[in-house]
């Protein structure tokens, strides 16, 4: 499958998503499936943080090995920008490096930086160079439940969650932006999504820019949504769960062997500044900062009996922070989390992922050697309300026209996707990513479905002011004709899969130009619709066809158009049936 041709090299920073069009069933998920795979096994190869029960070994002979991968062969080519923080100084940053992943068969993948000798002298890459040479992240979505998809992101979280118990158990400053590249935004991730948006993107610093940008960037979420801002919310976070650190470093002649020593699980994002320093280090403190009131509490039952009631406390612990918001609490935020809202929410990624505390490490390599598809649903457990690491409350938002603020829960499901997917490419626009979404529209009604492509466009333009440019690359699914008639054909891919081999058999270009055309003629022509309309309305004009070719006078036929016009709506199946029966008329007199 070829996304950018020779000829179109130069095209390259420009943004257009792929959209992957076919009936139901022809293959297109797959091309996502597969992307996911693949960097979920660089990924794995090149983190310099991953558990000792991860790779292979005698004591566990299922654990990972980078010769083998569920997508076992493959060759990728992509252009990329350098990381100024990886590579030398003497780099021409302007410059897109080219690289090559090739795998074989049961041997491990090997990637080339083609024409390397034009950015820096020829010498061996190291683990975190080529790290830096995959994506900085795949972001994967799907409005399903597309549980092939979503398996290498659960796999990628258990990984997150082991690389922090390392740096937890050394005490090292830990930095929320996870080390994996993998990020599955599914409906976990909506409220800090939409918050995160909210906070951080409303420039309140200056009146003047502040309209200017807050117009240009939340405009779609104002113009479709009629959301006009956060009036304020709640964060509950968990602060007593401890960890035995003995199960993870159990090795002999270490001060922890063979003890029971437990360490809170929150110690290293709440790690405290140096006394002289300026900067603050902890991140709940960071939030502390933020909020309009904070308090720490224990949890309590009310037990009765007997008509006596009593509290009774048990070992959770809570830190409660209170926001109502206004421009000081948007300076608060933009200022501790240094205006990146993607700091702000890889931090409340981190509090989530940190739930995976409640999987046992057995469960973890289950999940890491099996390619079940479905085994999420035996071992991705939410755990009880009470006993997550981090969770949003009473989150109201105001709309236009409605006098006090409602629940973000109240929205509807259209416009909780529109927000999500939106959102999440507002986060991720600035960074050299790789989006994977999996028909993310399928809740939008017409108007919005017709405005997508634009409003995802929007979210990646640049400032006026910014002269980088990023290299980003996003495939959609799809079975809307709308967002395939707002994209060329050079941008859209056919699947067609044949019925008896169950392999796609075609993956072509259109062979007619879809920006433009009408969803109609995108309809029959991609996904095979035999009408413009429904099929019990196209029932009713067969009947009438039928009816139409018993009668034998000009004056019936007449009655009989009188009699379709009144019942069917306007339709290209109606325009048909109505002028044959015009021009038989006709030739009748």
């Amino acid at each position: 499958m070829y996304f950018l041709r020779d000829f179109h090299f130069n095209d390259a920073t420009e943004f257009n998503p792929y959209l992957l069009a076919g009936t139901n069933g022809s293959g297109k998920s797959n091309i996502l499936e597969a992307l996911a795979e693949i960097f979920f096994h660089l990924d794995c190869i090149y983190l310099s943080k991953k558990p000792d029960y991860f790779e292979k070994s005698k004591e566990n002979p299922k654990g990972f090995e980078p010769k083998k991968s569920r997508i076992n062969a493959y060759e990728l080519e992509y252009f990329t920008f350098l990381d100024k923080n990886v590579f030398p100084n003497e780099v021409d940053y302007t410059k897109k490096a080219h690289i090559r992943i090739v795998k074989k068969t049961n041997l491990p993948p090997k990637i080339t930086w083609l024409y390397k000798e034009e950015f820096i002298h020829d010498s061996e890459l190291n683990a975190k160079e080529i790290k830096h040479l995959l994506p900085e992240y795949v972001v994967g979505y799907a409005s399903g439940n597309n549980e092939t998809l979503s398996l290498p992101f659960f796999k990628s979280r258990y990984l997150q969650y082991d690389a922090y118990l390392q740096d937890l158990i050394s005490s090292e400053f830990v930095d929320p932006k996870p080390e994996n590249s993998l990020v599955y935004l599914d409906e976990t991730f909506s409220q800090a999504i939409l918050l995160t948006n909210l906070l951080m993107y409303d420039n309140v610093d200056d009146e003047e820019i502040e309209n200017k940008k807050e117009n240009k960037i939340l405009k779609p979420f104002k113009d479709y949504v009629k959301l006009q801002d956060v009036e304020s919310f709640q964060l509950i976070i968990r602060t007593d769960k401890e960890i035995e650190t003995a199960s993870f470093d159990n090795t002999e002649g270490n001060p922890r062997y063979g003890g029971t020593d437990k360490i809170k699980l929150l110690h290293n994002i709440d790690l405290q500044s140096d006394e002289k320093s300026i900067f603050i280090r902890s991140y709940l403190e960071k939030l502390k900062r933020c909020a309009t009131y904070s308090q720490e509490q224990r949890h309590y039952d009310t037990y009765a009996e007997d008509g006596y009631a009593e509290n009774y406390f048990d070992d959770r612990g809570y830190l409660i922070l209170d926001f109502n918001v206004n421009k000081a609490t948007k300076k608060a935020f933009q200022f501790h989390f240094e205006k990146n809202p993607l700091k702000l929410f890889e931090l409340f990624q981190l509090l989530l992922v940190l739930d995976n505390n409640e999987v046992t490490i057995k469960n973890k390599q289950r999940a890491y050697s099996s390619e079940n598809i479905f085994i999420n649903q035996d071992i991705h457990q939410i755990p009880l309300e009470e006993s997550r690491i981090l969770r949003f409350k009473d989150f109201y938002i105001r709309k236009e026209n409605l006098t006090k603020g409602i629940y973000t829960k109240a929205l509807s499901d259209g416009e909780h996707q529109f927000l999500h997917t939106l959102g999440l490419c507002l986060l991720f626009k600035d960074t050299r990513s790789l989006f994977l979404l999996d028909e993310p529209e399928t809740h939008f009604n017409p108007d919005w479905k017709a405005k997508f492509i634009s409003s995802i466009r929007n979210c990646f333009n640049k400032e006026e002011d910014d002269s980088s440019e990023t290299m980003r690359e996003m495939l959609i699914t799809t079975h809307s004709p709308f967002l395939i008639s707002d994209s060329k054909s050079d941008y859209v891919y056919v699947f067609k899969k044949n019925d008896k081999t169950g392999k796609v058999e075609e993956m072509v270009h259109p062979e007619f130009q879809t920006f433009g055309s009408s969803v109609n003629k995108i309809g029959i022509r991609i996904f095979e619709m035999p009408n413009t309309i429904g099929e019990y309305a196209q029932q009713r004009v067969e009947e009438f066809k039928t009816e139409f070719l018993l009668l034998k006078t000009p004056k019936q036929m007449e009655e009989l158009i009188i009699r379709i016009n009144k019942e069917l709506g306007e339709s290209v199946e109606r325009i048909l049936l109505v002028n044959e029966i015009i021009t038989k008329i006709e030739s009748l007199k």
